[in-house]
């Protein structure tokens, strides 16, 4: 029995080599069946789109894990979308009465992700839940090598 009063939290984590995007063709199938029209635009809009795509993937993938018992979603119905700070942010395109955040980051060679699946009851625990993710990436990345 859970304590109504307990944050009911699910986590995802992923790292990416980001090579693994440097060495795939730029016009591969692959982009189109796991990328939005607007994750595309975002990651090939810098001069080096690579960290972005590796990270934003990380971003999917730890989305996956942190909702696969409750959701079922898959990539391509998961969205890593940036505000208008940078900040990034979770669309899923389906119903899984959680909200879901997600910290990214990049060193020059692995993209992390950690997400957090929380059940809407508990979403106005929001700035608890980001300090969370935080924290978690930087013990995920050495200091130094976090972009």
């Amino acid at each position: 029995m859970t304590d109504e009063n307990e944050l009911n939290i699910a986590i995802g984590t992923d790292i990416v080599e980001i090579d693994r995007f440097r060495n795939l063709e730029t016009e591969s199938p692959f982009y189109d069946r796991v990328f939005s029209a607007r994750e595309l635009e975002y990651c090939r809009g810098f001069s080096n789109p690579s960290p972005h795509f590796a990270t934003t993937f990380a971003g999917k993938e730890a989305v996956l894990k942190a909702t696969n018992s409750n959701c079922r979603a898959s990539l391509s119905n998961i969205e890593i979308l940036r505000d208008e700070d940078g900040a990034p942010y979770v669309i899923l395109h389906q119903d899984c009465n959680r909200d879901i955040h997600v910290s990214l980051s990049y060193s020059s060679s692995h993209a992390v992700a950690v997400a957090l699946a929380v059940d809407q009851s508990h979403s106005s625990e929001v700035n608890l839940i980001r300090g969370l993710l935080e924290e978690t990436v930087k013990q995920i990345l050495p200091r130094s090598e976090v972009s």
